[in-house]
């Protein structure tokens, strides 16, 4: 007996799961996925319950599982009376039922075993015990109090696959073979979308069958279509209804070929069905196809056969550059190679165009028609993250959430970055990391140095950003003024400003700071002039050696008397001639030599890079570093770099820090040319400063004693003050 007990538990779930899965839903249990916790934490009781009930149903003593048996029957039955009981639920309170039967039944308590079973036949009609798994006397037991209860249903319809109801809980799908329901009165309801519900009324008595043939009557009509190529997605009225697909069978592949179809490429046959009675839009979509729309007409409810669709490619051509090249290209979010790179063959339509650089990225929206080639330059730009409010009151938590909408509205305006506000989850993980806060990262948060540009660096690679954005709500000022922090990645103090969070215009002159480019190289002509009264015009002081004044070929005490037909009386006048033109742009100069002879020169400008002034309040630093570091990456190797290095390090020291100065410097030391104006001498000079401010005191003169020996090196610019008598006079010698 306890060997069948066994048994029979391994199968009753699998038996009663099939039979179950036929059943009408109760009205609750649609809503089964999400029960509410306590219903949850009922069902856990109760399988918890069943447990220890099939443990004792398996025991020495079968009959003390009765006592268990009840108490999950009595719960359960409360839940399905209550319409909650979910599927889970109702295959439990099966398995209560037919195992407590059968305890009574072993006990010699048949007819207690007879209600159970009665109670078991009523929640599930088509349960079925097998002779294989439990005693041949119970099971030929079960099904006499079984026979007393249930007749037998079988419905057909025309159609058929139609649904059938008993008193509107689903039974099955016609057509159907005779199944077991429980004896009474019903109300049958056969329904098929397209098509007149049908209502019947039967009386199904004990161990008889009743059987239903239900003519169907249409009400809906059917399109039947088929497309070239395959795979098109088919909308009716602004709607998707199904794509196409397979390919035509040889039976109809003449009909294919009489649409104008290549059978070879086409769809199979598809059915749009259930299409109200009267005009409809058929609307044909495939991506890299030009869209095809056609009207429909059902005015009765039959099946139509509409005309071949074929859609034809549409595709554009896309030129990508980008400033600096060697950027990864995404189109639509896939990855298409490096720039400069020409992309063949994409689909016309709108594309999101993504060119990322370790410098930063460009990102555009553009709308190709067919047969369009699009060229599109790709001026990399650094990326700002926005990482959220921080407050310095309980009271700022309040109001935090709406001034970061505010800022973000606002701030989304900056021109030359690109402004994206980031992902809290990213920003908390990486700060997490280091048991930091978002405030730590601000001046008195409490971080280390070293630790803000470890957190800055990780967080600019996770969110591919080279700054970031911070905003603070003091306490005193909480109800308007938000102090906005820019920390370029990698730096370790930001620069600040404040603005009037709710008021747009406060925005302005923050705005203007950030989308100022500091100027890192003007015209230059080489030409160093003073001013004087005893002459008319400017005696020439100097002329750089090397530069364009040099190779125009002027002398030192020339006079220069005009500049492009203008005269010139001061070396204002001069500066400011040069400031108007560009480099490679021609300036015509009219000189007068030592014994008074004139002569016109032409000199084509060149270009000098120029230092950013070590304290400009105009500046904002961070921003700069951003512009620099771009620089650095989309260029690395160049002339270009070596002077952006040498800036960042200028930048470094604004801040005071002079370890990340030096590290910048012993790059661009090797980097730069060694020529005259800025270059490896000026690197040297600025080391030494550097490693001075460490307390690397005789590092620093070694680095003072090589800057004396480039001649002709210059600080600010390629006119400015000479390197080597400065750094001699540093260095001591």
């Amino acid at each position: 007996m306890r060997q069948h007990a066994r048994l029979a538990l391994a199968g009753v779930l699998a038996l009663a799961a099939p039979c179950l899965a036929q059943e009408a839903t109760p009205p609750a249990a649609s809503a089964s996925a999400a029960l509410s916790e306590a219903l949850q934490k009922e069902m856990q009781s109760v399988q918890d319950l069943l447990a220890r009930a099939t443990a004792e149903f398996e025991g020495p003593q079968q009959s003390r599982s009765i006592v268990l048996f009840d108490e999950i029957i009595t719960r359960l039955e409360v839940l399905r009376r209550q319409g909650t009981l979910p599927t889970r639920g109702r295959e439990i309170l099966a398995q209560a039922y037919e195992l407590r039967a059968r305890a009574y039944y072993n006990i010699g308590l048949q007819e207690k075993a007879a209600d159970s079973f009665r109670s078991l036949v009523q929640l599930n009609p088509q349960y079925a015990m097998s002779k294989d798994k439990v005693s041949p006397k119970i099971v030929d037991y079960f099904n006499s109090v079984k026979k007393a209860l249930v007749g037998y249903l079988a419905v057909s319809s025309t159609p058929a696959g139609a649904k059938v109801s008993l008193n509107g809980d689903f039974l099955s799908l016609t057509d159907f073979f005779p199944m077991e329901v429980l004896a009474g009165e019903y109300t049958v309801e056969v329904a098929r979308e397209g098509y007149r519900t049908e209502t019947r009324t039967v009386s199904i008595a004990p161990k008889a069958t009743e059987t239903l043939q239900v003519e169907l009557t249409r009400t809906l009509a059917s399109a039947f279509i088929v497309t070239e190529p395959a795979g098109v997605e088919i909308w009716v009225d602004g709607q998707l209804r199904t794509t196409s697909s397979g390919t035509p069978g040889p039976e109809i592949a003449e009909l294919v070929r009489a649409k104008g179809l290549d059978p070879n490429r086409a769809s199979g046959r598809v059915e749009i069905g259930t299409l109200s009675l009267g005009s409809h839009i058929l609307e044909f979509r495939k991506k890299c196809h030009e869209v095809v729309k056609r009207q429909i007409e059902t005015p009765e409810a039959r099946d139509y056969d509409t005309e071949g669709i074929k859609l034809q490619e549409s595709l554009a051509s896309l030129q990508l550059r980008s400033d600096p090249p060697g950027a990864r290209i995404f189109l639509d979010g896939e990855a298409m190679g490096i720039t400069p790179k020409d992309l063949d063959a994409v689909c016309s339509g709108k594309h999101r165009i993504e060119v990322k650089h370790t410098s930063g990225k460009f990102i555009q929206d553009v709308v190709v028609a067919k047969d369009e080639s699009l060229t599109l330059d790709c001026p990399i730009r650094p990326s700002l993250a926005f990482l959220g409010v921080v407050t310095e009151s309980a009271a700022g938590e309040r109001v935090a959430s709406d001034v970061e909408e505010k800022l973000v509205e606002n701030l989304s305006k900056v021109s030359t970055l690109n402004f994206v506000p980031a992902p809290k989850d990213t920003v908390d993980r990486i700060l997490e990391a280091e048991k930091l806060t978002l405030k730590s990262l601000l001046p008195g948060g409490g971080a280390e140095p070293d630790i803000v540009k470890k957190v800055t660096e990780k967080l600019s690679s996770a969110l591919e950003v080279q700054g970031f954005l911070i905003a603070l709500l003091p306490g005193e000022k909480l109800q308007r003024t938000a102090v906005l922090h820019l920390l370029a990645a990698g730096n370790t103090v930001a620069d600040t400003w404040d603005v009037s969070f709710g008021e747009s215009a406060s925005y302005m002159r923050f705005l203007a700071a950030v989308d100022r480019k500091a100027s890192l190289a003007r015209p230059w002509s080489g030409l160093i002039t003073v001013d004087t009264l005893m002459l008319e015009g400017v005696p020439v002081l100097r002329v750089v050696p090397g530069s364009p004044a040099a190779q125009a070929g002027l002398q030192p005490a020339e006079v220069l008397t005009a500049v492009d037909g203008h005269p010139v009386k001061q070396t204002a006048d001069l500066l400011a001639a040069v400031e108007a033109k560009h480099a490679k742009d021609k300036l015509a100069l009219h000189l007068k030599g030592a014994g008074g002879t004139a002569r016109a020169v032409e000199l084509v400008l060149a270009e000098t890079p120029q230092e950013i002034p070590l304290n400009d309040p105009s500046l904002l630093y961070n921003k700069v570093m951003m512009d620099l570091r771009q620089q650095v990456e989309g260029y690395p190797g160049t002339e270009t770099a070596a002077f952006a290095r040498l800036n960042l390090a200028i930048c470094a020291m604004h801040f005071g820090d002079f370890a990340a100065a030096h590290e910048h410097l012993l790059k661009a030391r090797t980097e730069l040319p060694a020529r005259p104006g800025i270059s490896q001498g000026t690197a040297l000079y600025y080391l030494g400063l550097a490693l001075e401010r460490l307390g690397y005191k005789k590092e620093a003169m070694d680095a003072y004693k090589a800057a004396a020996g480039f001649k002709d090196a210059t600080l600010f610019n390629n006119d400015g003050p000479a390197v080597a008598p400065l750094a001699a006079r540093r260095g001591g010698s």
